[in-house]
């Protein structure tokens, strides 16, 4: 099979309302969505949108990658964008990771379309090698709140409850003192009630003492875990509050590649990693992640960097080889956009989320 084409669509897509990180009200996602043909009629789709704000680089970024590889890959067996993939990674630099994402992503779905897999099952048989492995059909998800008013969070907390969600991520970091941060804390908890899961993402915004005194004053709160409390590249920092507290840490935005994986492993800096197929360059290294985590007695999930419709669908598909009981993932994200890009963004009843059962990525663009 050979590609015949490849064509990239920006898009612009506005949060639904205020959402806020420790580092940034963020107010709306740009990026690419990637289609890539081939000569036996399949195509696939794949998405690339960067995140400026976390250092991922811009569309721009991704643009100049596209369009220099275009020309270049047209014409060539669909096996060889496993090696351009492994280039671009290996290179580095603004919207590389976002790209090898897209790129092996649109491959991936025309290859399980063509083994007429859903792409989970495909992973499963062709990266896990276990051919026997039945991917699961539904994955638990949490509901992610980034209102920063206490009030607005409050109540969409309470609406995640109603609508089924069994564990709510809160976003923190924002408030100006600890007083601040366990009222909006505490008032969450209230609104979800005592069995609902809670989990808290600092996304960095914190200092290494000031890590420690927050979340001692939250502990108060039967927390699930707390991703990233300190700033990324801090990994003995982040050593520190893990020992210095009793909440788990999940590390997030140190999770860039297989080597970054390793290097907080090493250094003792959590109990968890987050990834972000988007992020890491891609879901062959997401798995691999995933199986460096078991063997060093780590828990994983996989989460979305807030995308369209495709990009959820890839993240998905991965989460769907954790290996069960399948812990809570970031994927219920598509309500934060004003739109989806697809016709149907797979679907969540119950907390859990439906993983696409049609061939390949089985998503469809509106």
């Amino acid at each position: 099979m050979k590609i015949s084409g490849l064509h990239w669509t920006p898009y612009r897509l506005p949060f639904a309302g205020a959402f806020g990180t420790a580092q940034a009200n963020l107010r709306v996602r740009e990026g690419f969505i990637i289609r890539l043909d081939t000569d036996s009629g399949l195509t696939g789709l794949g998405e690339a949108a960067p995140l400026p704000e976390f250092g991922g680089g811009y569309p721009a970024d991704v643009e100049r990658w596209l369009a220099g590889w275009a020309l270049e890959i047209t014409g060539q067996p669909l096996a060889n964008i496993e090696p351009l993939v492994a280039g671009l990674l290996a290179k580095g630099g603004p919207g590389a990771a976002a790209t090898a994402f897209s790129l092996e992503t649109a491959a991936f779905d025309v290859l399980a379309q063509a083994a007429n897999l859903p792409l989970s099952q495909w992973l499963a048989t062709n990266l896990i090698n276990s051919p026997d492995h039945s991917a699961t059909k539904t994955v638990p998800v949490n509901a992610t709140i980034g209102q920063p008013q206490q009030q607005a969070a409050s109540e969409a907390a309470r609406q995640a409850v109603a609508a089924g969600f069994r564990c709510v991520k809160l976003k923190v970091g924002m408030a100006a003192t600890v007083a601040g941060e366990v009222a909006r804390v505490g008032a969450v908890r209230q609104a979800i009630g005592p069995l609902v899961k809670l989990r808290l993402d600092a996304n960095g915004g914190w200092t290494v003492p000031q890590a420690v005194e927050t979340l001692k004053a939250l502990e108060q709160f039967d927390l699930e875990l707390v991703e990233q409390p300190v700033a990324p590249v801090d990994l003995a920092g982040m050593a520190r509050v893990r020992r210095e507290v009793t909440i788990p840490l999940a590390a997030d935005e140190p999770v860039t590649s297989l080597e970054a994986a390793r290097a907080i492993i090493r250094a003792e800096s959590a109990d968890c990693l987050v990834i972000k197929p988007m992020v890491v360059g891609g879901l062959r290294v997401g798995l691999e992640i995933m199986e460096l985590a078991r063997a060093a007695g780590l828990g994983c999930f996989v989460t979305t960097t807030i995308d369209s419709g495709v990009g959820i669908a890839a993240a998905l598909h991965l989460a769907a080889n954790l290996l069960e009981p399948i812990p809570y993932c970031g994927l219920a994200t598509a309500s934060l956009l004003t739109g989806t890009l697809v016709k149907q963004v797979p679907l969540v009843e119950g907390g859990r989320m439906a993983v696409p059962r049609k061939p390949g990525l089985g998503m469809e663009l509106l």
